[in-house]
């Protein structure tokens, strides 16, 4: 039968593929969205205009990025670039360790990828759902703030735990077709990110060509 070989090689190499008892009942009894308690001791980023960018078939989305032009000082201490946010989901808040959840996933170290299925580090609640940077659903993360100047150098950042809300799914074709024809399409149904876009495809250049200096 189709899909018989990938529960062959799941056997053959002992990938562990069955939660515990206590790991599905630890997953069961987290909320299906965030609670005020949630929140507490977070910046909230809900009204930044981040996004996932990832392929087509992606099923989980882990980190989000929005970018903006930044300048600060005068003369010769002047810096300009841009104020760079990377944003990745917070398993932490709901991980522990010691506990089912944890130990599962330590046995799993990671999910492991078929052509047609996942067999998961974290239960579907959490890597399809709670830690997964779904559109418009606010979520839990873990945030870099930084300034990238136009020479592509991280002049300073800062690490927080967040609240956020992505504002778009997008694809890497989807995104491709926007910066190549930004008056298409494809442009016009993400007419309100696509300054964003423009901003993050100009650091990703200033960091690109640093990278060569290097």
């Amino acid at each position: 039968d189709a899909g018989m070989e990938i529960e062959i090689a799941v056997r053959k190499y002992e990938v562990p593929h069955l939660f515990t008892p206590e790991t599905l009942a630890q997953a069961a009894a987290l909320p299906e969205k965030l609670r005020a308690t949630d929140r507490r001791n977070r910046v909230d980023l809900r009204d930044v205009a981040l996004v996932t960018i990832d392929g087509e078939d992606a099923r989980d989305f882990d980190d989000a990025v929005y970018a903006e032009p930044y300048k600060a000082g005068r003369g010769k201490g002047a810096v300009e670039g841009w104020r760079l946010l990377v944003a990745i989901a917070d398993v932490s808040h709901y991980v522990k360790p010691g506990e089912a959840l944890d130990e599962d996933a330590y046995e799993r170290a990671t999910s492991v990828y078929f052509p047609r299925r996942v067999i998961p580090m974290l239960p579907e609640k959490l890597s399809n759902g709670l830690c997964s940077l779904n559109p418009d659903v606010e979520r839990l993360a873990m945030v870099c703030d930084m300034v990238v100047t136009t020479e592509g150098k991280v002049h300073a950042y800062q690490f927080y735990p967040a609240v956020i809300e992505s504002h778009a799914r997008l694809t890497y074709t989807e995104v491709a077709a926007v910066l190549a024809n930004t008056r298409g399409p494809e442009a016009a149904k993400r007419a309100e990110l696509v300054p964003h876009l423009l901003h993050l495809h100009e650091v990703y250049r200033a960091l690109l060509k640093q990278r060569a200096t290097r």
